[in-house]
């Protein structure tokens, strides 16, 4: 699975690969280009060197042999490509232009014949003309237009040599691209190796990155790969192990303070029975049990950051009725309607820890919650709704933030601390997932968290 996601069009190595293959398709739509562009006429084909060396060849040959053995000679010699014919008088020709009469002139010059002897012409050719029948049935498409070239030997015949133009065959062509692709495949897995291999400092970097980011976990990286990565790699190992290290030390002050301010809180609370006033006493008491409960929600907070907990399958139905339960026996209007047997991945505590804040909420400001368990088929949703006042839309991202708080909430005597969804939320990222928060009409609030079924153990 890992490997597939590498080869995603999104990721580095996958938009390389990508490249590779589009460069390839690029290459053949040049070669395409230049094989219609580069077409040859038979005149030009006649005018290259070598069709002028193999028709020396030939003459030269004839001029040796007798003419009683000429058609067994061209019937040996002859091919698809390459057909001989001799006959008492030049060629028949369909058309003579200036063009083939400066060819005459030159191949006469060039081969040392007599300008009477050389003769060249435009013609249409058959498939039953010189030797096109040792053919394969798909190479031409007749008539083919060509180029005959008659030269008369010195004693004998004409010899009349056929030169066709360069065609554009299909099968041929798909024979190139074949070879290409051959060769482009063998370059494209040297290269796909390489990039894989400078791909992989990446890689870690971004796992890495992303496990620190979900529970602040340090996790050395191997320093490899270009100098550039190494140093990105360098800092960000740096980087890990400072923000563990001011972390820590934020969470062990707070904890230490909490600890520390307990004895005074208590010393406070024995002085405050002693006065003697008692709307005096009771609002110190009630001073001293807010303080208390700051210092313990803010370490609630802390601790639903802390994403330590081992992910664990458990009934999450169970889980939830005996939430529930629990507060219902308390005389809370609470209730569970979800569905029955559902297994879960997840880190059990900190999740009922996000649940039993959520319920807290609906009881809180809307005297009773309703709790529900659905599933699709990737998918786990667990939510808490209550009939409350609900939130305003534009308070929603407000509200699930640390210490913020409704007005009414704040005016409230049952009003909290703004911790109760925050803590929620931290525990929902810690398992990859959103807390989101959506109106239960006619009034009231839904908060729900959704889980993958597939959640990975290492985040």
């Amino acid at each position: 699975m890992k490997v597939l996601d590498a080869l995603k069009p999104k990721t580095m190595v996958g938009q390389m690969i990508a490249i590779l293959f589009a460069s390839f398709a690029f290459i053949v739509i040049i070669l395409m280009m230049l094989e219609v562009v580069q077409q040859k006429t038979p005149l030009d084909t006649a005018n290259e060197d070598w069709i002028k060396s193999r028709i020396k060849s030939q003459v030269e040959l004839l001029t040796l042999v007798d003419i009683t053995n000429f058609k067994p000679l061209f019937t040996q010699t002859s091919r698809c490509h390459s057909g001989y014919t001799f006959s008492r008088e030049p060629f028949k020709f369909k058309q003579q232009t200036k063009e083939t009469h400066a060819l005459e002139k030159l191949l006469s010059k060039e081969m040392n014949w007599d300008i009477n002897h050389v003769k060249i012409g435009h013609v249409t050719l058959r498939k039953n003309d010189f030797s096109y029948n040792k053919c394969q049935d798909d190479v031409f498409q007749f008539p083919i237009d060509a180029v005959v070239i008659s030269i008369k030997l010195p004693k004998g015949p004409w010899v009349n040599a056929e030169v066709h133009g360069h065609h554009w065959h299909v099968d041929q062509f798909v024979q190139k691209i074949v070879e290409l692709l051959i060769t482009f495949f063998i370059i494209a897995c040297i290269a796909i190796f390489f990039i894989a291999r400078l791909a992989k400092p990446l890689n870690n970097l971004n796992h890495s990155a992303n496990k620190f980011a979900q529970g602040l976990e340090v996790s050395e990286i191997e320093e490899t790969g270009p100098p550039d990565i190494k140093r990105t790699i360098q800092s960000f190992n740096a980087m890990q192990r400072q923000v563990k290290k001011e972390v820590s030390k934020r969470t062990e002050t707070l904890a230490a303070m909490s600890h520390d301010i307990r004895t005074p809180l208590t010393a406070l609370r024995i002085k405050a029975e002693f006065v003697e006033n008692v709307l005096d006493r009771e609002s110190l008491i009630a001073s001293i049990i807010k303080m208390e409960k700051i210092t313990a929600s803010a370490l609630e907070f802390l601790k639903g950051e802390n994403r330590t907990e081992a992910m664990k399958t458990v009934d999450l139905s169970i889980l939830l009725e005996s939430e529930c339960f629990d507060f219902s026996e308390s005389g809370n209007n609470v209730r569970y309607i979800g569905l029955q047997n559902v297994q879960q991945k997840c880190r059990p505590e900190a999740l009922i820890r996000a649940v039993r804040n959520l319920i807290e909420n609906a009881v809180k400001y809307g005297n009773a919650a309703v709790v529900d368990l659905a599933t699709t088929n990737e998918t786990v949703t667990l939510s808490v709704a209550d009939t409350g006042p609900g939130i305003p839309l534009d308070k929603i991202d407000t509200v699930m933030e640390p210490f913020k708080r409704l007005s009414k909430a704040r005016e409230s005597n049952e009003g909290g601390f703004g911790l109760g969804l925050a803590i929620a939320k931290s525990i929902a990222e810690g398992h990859n997932s959103k807390l989101e928060l959506s109106a239960n009409l006619p009034s009231g609030l839904i908060v729900s968290i959704t889980l993958n079924k597939d959640i990975d153990e290492n985040i």
